[in-house]
């Protein structure tokens, strides 16, 4: 869960918002890009291409 705080300004007057911060409490993880990673290099077939092999016209155009 996020804290989001909030700062105010009068304008004429009025009370508005003059700036926004949010700060989450715990940091970001990677942990599921990790696996997903990990399971396409494990699979049966080719991801992407290779740079050392050029591929034909007939292929491209598919």
């Amino acid at each position: 869960m996020s804290i989001i705080r909030s700062q105010y300004t009068n304008i004429k007057g009025k009370r508005t918002e003059l700036g926004r911060k949010t700060f989450k409490e715990e940091d970001r993880h990677w942990h599921k890009e990790a696996k997903s990673q990990k399971s396409q290099l494990e699979s049966s077939h080719n991801h992407g291409i290779r740079k050392d092999v050029k591929v034909k016209m007939n292929r491209k155009l598919t």
